[in-house]
């Protein structure tokens, strides 16, 4: 992510992320359909209208990307939900979420989320598009909600959360959704030293990343590409983190657990070159 691009538009990533959940909650196919009620009201009204319109999905999936990038976007949703859904079991005191581009979940689940503070880092360009939207639309914010604008190639991640009143040691929910594949690799450890020493024990960590030969890409037709982790390293790089693994789902995890029929057949098929993890904080 440039910095000009950052400074002055919301990046193609956070809009195509938006446009794909909001094709979904229209979606009539029972495995591609997912809950997220506001990405649709953050759209133009003309694609609001044209998601109304019998088999129009259609057409909008093929202009959302190439093969596969809707499904990974919805199964990536699908599985971030549950997770928020059991933040209030897990009683974090803080939510962070970087890079949160047009992510509504504090919106979403501000009942699992009332017991904790949550900070939404991101440009302030992107931030104002969305908060203009929500003010549009009477998307109520909760009050336990603080949105920080950020350049994350010239702020500090640590200044912004403890200026906005973040309290560090606390047990904290993080999530890194379409994030750290856009940053350099010394930002991306840069990044999470910052986290580790922000946060308590028993903090979880959410992280999207890509493999590491997709940064050998010079574009991936909607930003470039800068980091990635091959599988071999994974525990080596959340352990000089501070963190240790959970759970790790690639594509076809996620395939099998969201788009998989009653006869055990894949229905929608997932881009293969992403996986998500949870870690706790140690």
């Amino acid at each position: 992510m440039s910095i000009h691009r950052i400074e002055n538009r919301a990046s193609r990533t956070a809009d195509i992320t938006c446009g794909c959940r909001a094709v979904s909650f229209y979606e009539s196919n029972p495995f591609l359909k997912s809950g997220d009620w506001i990405a649709p009201l953050l759209l133009p009204k003309e694609v609001q209208t044209l998601l109304k319109i019998p088999h129009a999905d259609k057409l909008l999936r093929v202009l959302l990307g190439p093969k596969g990038v809707y499904e990974w976007v919805i199964a990536r949703t699908k599985y971030i939900d549950t997770l928020f859904e059991k933040a209030a079991a897990d009683t974090f005191s803080q939510v962070i979420i970087l890079g949160a581009g047009f992510d509504s979940r504090a919106v979403r689940f501000h009942k699992e989320l009332a017991g904790a503070k949550v900070f939404e880092l991101d440009s302030g360009t992107t931030q104002l598009m969305k908060t203009i939207q929500y003010v549009k639309k009477g998307i109520i914010v909760p009050d336990n909600v603080t949105f920080i604008p950020i350049n994350f190639e010239m702020e500090s991640v640590t200044a912004k959360l403890e200026k906005a009143g973040f309290i560090k040691g606390a047990k904290t929910l993080l999530l890194l959704e379409g994030a750290v594949q856009y940053l350099k690799p010394d930002l991306v450890l840069q990044t999470m030293a910052s986290i580790l020493g922000l946060t308590g024990p028993g903090s979880r960590l959410i992280l999207e990343y890509g493999e590491a030969g997709m940064v050998d890409w010079q574009d991936n037709g909607v930003e470039q590409l800068k980091f990635g982790l091959n599988e071999s390293v994974v525990d080596l790089f959340l352990a000089e983190s501070g963190y240790r693994l959970l759970d790790r789902k690639d594509s076809k995890e996620l395939e099998k657990t969201f788009f998989t029929d009653s006869r055990g057949r894949i229905r929608n098929k997932v881009q293969g070159n992403q996986s998500i993890l949870v870690a706790e904080r140690m």
